[in-house]
């Protein structure tokens, strides 16, 4: 029985069959951007080659650590209070990072070290020193810490990591990422699910589609499978990426101006066509009815700027501009992108203190 992306099971190595070709790479964007309502929060892992299981878990912990230190202090409540990175700030983070821990699944211990390390972090940026050794735990709880960071990071209950399988694994290789997944999954509780050529010894399952996104796939052409990061994380609802460069330097230059107002980063707009996905803008400002999308250079591709039209078209339908801007434009040139966002928001609202649409 093929299954949504919110009924797939956690804490278990699965092969998702036919997410491996060209057009299901695009099918597998459409499902996974916007994030669904429903089930664990879904980030995806470019897998390579490794020569042991301590390698591979290593790798992978190592990427969901850094995911988790990139994401302070969101997943921490009160911490976007601290201070700064200086001794009383790691203090401080670590104190609520215990209280977070109280009454949760957290492991305390782990949580207020991790919250220090993201305290130190910033403080690397902000000083050039470099942080202080800190306090090491075994693989086996790193490993479930990272997962409920990451779930509670976008308010869900469980964490799965979508597993793109190298091509043309050695046997030996193939033998390590299935062992190594499986100590994941079972370790972490996290759904471990992979994609790609078919791997020995795991699961496969089906996975259904959505009308929608079927009909909308079958518009775009082939799409290229290579993942551009290693670990890919959507953005969550509220927020400006933070591994966005662009996003993070917008939304600074935005809290500085007055007339930015309104604006939502991340947004899921439900499309008034039912045969349509819901679709996540970058930057609104929904009284305005204004989308901003900065896009970077995968949206170049033939498949993304294809998704990217029809995405357009029906925002346009709906009654919203859509503004696009490069991420080479703004970071060349950020006061001409914001004269150009500010001119089009002073006059809608001047249309709309006239009565006019």
């Amino acid at each position: 029985m093929p299954f949504l992306w919110g009924d797939l099971p956690v804490g278990r190595v699965l092969r998702i069959a036919g997410v491996d070709s060209s057009i299901d790479a695009n099918v597998m964007e459409l499902l996974l951007d916007p994030l669904p309502e429903t089930g664990p929060a879904v980030i995806t892992y470019a897998a390579a080659e490794c020569d042991s299981v301590p390698e591979l878990v290593g790798s992978i912990l190592g990427e969901l650590e850094k995911l988790a230190i990139e994401l302070f202090p969101i997943w921490l409540p009160e911490g976007d209070k601290l201070d700064g990175p200086g001794g009383a700030g790691i203090a401080a983070a670590r104190v609520l990072a215990m209280r977070m821990a109280s009454g949760t699944r957290h492991f305390g211990p782990f949580l207020a070290e991790l919250a220090a390390r993201a305290i130190q972090h910033q403080g690397q940026f902000a000083t050039g020193l470099k942080p202080m050794p800190g306090r090491k735990f075994p693989a086996e709880v790193r490993a479930v810490g990272l997962a409920r960071v990451i779930a509670g990071t976008f308010r869900r209950q469980d964490a799965a990591l979508v597993v793109h399988v190298p091509e043309k694994l050695t046997s030996h290789g193939e033998t390590v990422l299935v062992a190594g997944c499986e100590w994941l999954a079972h370790q972490s509780g996290m759904g471990v699910w992979l994609i790609g050529p078919e791997v020995k010894r795991v699961e496969t399952v089906a996975l259904k589609v959505p009308q929608p996104v079927t009909r909308l796939a079958e518009k775009l052409p082939p799409s290229e499978t290579t993942p551009t990061r290693i670990l890919r994380v959507p953005p969550i609802c509220g927020e400006p990426a933070r591994y966005s460069e662009v996003e993070q330097a917008v939304e600074k230059a935005l809290c500085e101006s007055s007339w930015a107002h309104g604006r939502t980063w991340n947004q899921i707009y439900p499309s008034s066509d039912s045969l349509f996905v819901p679709i996540r803008t970058d930057l609104m400002w929904a009284e305005e009815k204004c989308v901003v999308e900065l896009d970077g250079p995968e949206h170049r591709a033939p498949a993304k700027a294809e998704m990217d039209r029809l995405r357009d078209r029906h925002l346009e339908r709906d009654g919203f501009t859509v503004l696009r801007f490069t991420n080479e434009q703004v970071l060349d040139d950020l006061p001409a992108v914001l004269r150009r966002i500010k001119r089009f928001l002073l006059g809608r609202r001047l249309r709309l203190s006239e009565g006019a649409v």
